[in-house]
């Protein structure tokens, strides 16, 4: 990297109308620092300055003191490149397309730049620039001057090897400002002008901190709050006798970690590291791994989708199975039994003239094993239909509909898979009784689900809650104990909920927290498989987007809580909460 021009400083001839000879004086308010920053202008202007015009990029116009700043032996060879932005170092592009597209834009702005240019032998150097909006061929373009950097006032009385420091400082590739002990300018380099966006001649050395404070809250780098008070305080931290790590967004803008030590003498070095492209490439890592996350959790909820559905596919065909393993013989008692009924009535037709023949104790014994059979063959006849209606509910379960979904009325539902499982509970055991409380909103309406995948989660739990109620009752049998099942329906707006409770043996906190594991049951070996709930979990949270929350207290109550969504989101898992 090549520093700024300091060609002739040794053997200048001190001129009192000469400012860059010309006695030190140091500004001590931002008026101040502004009218040098415009002298300063003046004076590039009075030089024979490099011209360019660009418009969108593209080069229009060189003038060959321009091609000679950067290199170029003719202004042809700059036409010919590929766009202006070709001259741009790679870390300063972002910077000077926003100035160029603000200048376009028709801004016009009278500081001087600081800027750093690409030479065609492949090396940096630094230059003054001005932008400037014109008209050019009747439209719109970007006049840039450019400039050789001039020896600021105050370097030039520096013994040589200090001109040489502040050379190398120059040409660092990081800003850096150094601070004297009283927390004064001694000296920055172009790369902290350029981060900045200050315009070169604006702070001399000895210019105070607070000075350059505040004219970057007269700007408006700090928003808007009051100035002093943010003024001290960000001057205050020098005073820190450590080293400082800060990160500050710019206006032109840029981000900066800002890094500020101690030096031995009591002075200070701030060093200023440009991480803007740093930054850019973490948020866009960053938003690659949400990316990235995000697609992972549809993949392994659509994997999830795929295991319950293959799991529904089963578990129906295995009742699907049963069920018509059980409509064989039913249909034989059925069909026997009403065929048995025509035969009694043929029967009673045909020995009916032979009544006379028998005394009255053998005919009152026939009439009754007569009404007998016939009431046998009726009782026989309705429960038949009975479990006819059974098994045909348990097709319907398993299969009706495909697994479509449907626009259900789920207060229906409800109560058909309540009366389903009430009665399957009632033909193993004609004893239990249980007082059944429904209490259905009629708001809840039609949803849009999978009617038989969630008959199947409703039945799994009123099978729960009946056995829960009939264990309870068998423990205490006591006749103060009154089972009792409370099935409700709530619309909550977006969701409607079912809430189903019991008031049976209840469940620990340690069987609340495996109630949703495969394979996990607290029934006898031979009386659950241990899949139903964890089916009906997956059918609830992964298929229907829902929740499905439990809370008991050990022999006092149950209730499971399920809640459906009216509109199935995108991408969200539902939790199960455990109280």
């Amino acid at each position: 990297m090549t520093g700024p021009d300091h060609s002739g400083i040794d053997g200048i001839v001190e001129d009192p109308n000469d400012q860059r000879t010309a006695p030190l004086t140091v500004p001590g308010t931002v008026q101040g620092t502004i009218d040098r920053a415009r002298h300063y202008r003046d004076q590039v202007l009075s030089s024979i300055p490099g011209l360019l015009v660009h418009r969108g990029g593209r080069v229009l116009h060189c003038n060959r003191p321009a091609a000679e700043l950067l290199g170029y032996r003719t202004p042809e060879e700059v036409l010919a490149l590929p766009g202006v932005l070709a001259l741009v170092s790679e870390d300063a592009v972002f910077a000077e397309r926003q100035a160029y597209e603000e200048c376009l834009g028709g801004v016009t702005r009278e500081d001087v730049r600081r800027i750093k240019r690409q030479r065609a032998d492949g090396g940096v150097q630094w230059f003054d620039q001005l932008l400037e909006p014109v008209d050019w061929g009747g439209e719109p373009a970007v006049l840039e001057t450019l400039a050789q950097v001039r020896p600021q006032t105050g370097y030039t009385q520096m013994p040589h090897q200090w001109q040489l420091l502040q050379a190398a400082i120059d040409a660092m590739p990081n800003g850096v400002l150094m601070l004297d002990r009283d927390i004064k300018m001694e000296g920055a380099n172009s790369e902290f002008l350029r981060l900045w966006d200050y315009p070169p001649g604006l702070f001399p050395p000895g210019t105070p901190m607070d000075v350059m404070l505040t004219y970057n809250h007269q700007r408006g780098d700090y928003g808007d709050v009051p100035c002093e008070p943010i003024v001290a305080e960000l001057a205050s931290r020098f005073l820190v006798r450590c080293v400082i790590n800060a990160e500050r967004h710019v206006p032109n803008g840029r981000i900066l970690d800002i890094r500020t030590a101690p030096r031995a003498d009591g002075g200070y070095v701030v060093t200023h590291v440009d991480i803007t492209d740093r930054k850019r490439i973490e948020n866009e890592l960053r938003e690659a791994k949400e990316r990235a996350e995000t697609i992972l959790k549809e993949l392994r909820e659509t994997q999830q989708q795929l295991i319950v559905q293959e799991k529904m596919a089963s578990l129906g065909q295995l009742t699907a199975g049963i069920a018509h393993e059980l409509k064989n013989p039913l249909n034989f008692v059925n069909n026997f039994a009403e065929l048995s009924g025509e035969l009694l009535d043929e029967l009673l037709a045909l020995i009916g003239p032979l009544d006379d023949r028998m005394n009255a104790a053998d005919r009152t014994d026939a009439e009754d094993l007569t009404a007998n059979l016939q009431s046998n063959l009726r009782k026989i006849a309705d429960h038949g239909r009975r479990a006819d209606n059974i098994v045909k509910s348990m097709l319907e379960h398993s299969r009706g509909g495909g697994g479509e979904w449907q626009t259900t009325d789920l207060n229906a539902l409800v109560d058909e898979a309540l009366a389903l499982s009430y009665h399957a509970v009632r033909a193993q055991d004609r004893g239990f009784n249980t007082e059944l409380e429904r209490r259905f909103d009629p708001a809840v309406g039609a949803l849009n689900l999978v009617p038989q995948d969630v008959s199947r989660v409703l039945v799994n739990v009123f099978t729960n809650a009946f056995y829960a109620l009939r264990k309870r009752q068998k423990s205490e049998g006591g006749p103060d104990y009154r089972p009792i099942l409370v099935t409700s329906t709530i619309d909550c707006g977006g969701t409607v909920e079912i809430r189903i409770r019991d008031n049976g043996t209840g469940m620990s906190p340690a069987v609340i927290a495996k109630l949703f594991t495969p394979f996990f049951t607290t029934k006898p070996t031979g009386e659950g498989t241990g899949l139903g709930l964890s089916l009906s979990y997956d059918i609830v949270v992964h298929q229907h987007r829902g929740r499905f929350d439990v809370s008991s207290v050990e022999n006092d109550h149950a209730e499971f809580t399920i809640t459906l969504p009216r509109a199935i989101p995108a991408v969200s898992l539902g939790e199960r909460r455990k109280t």
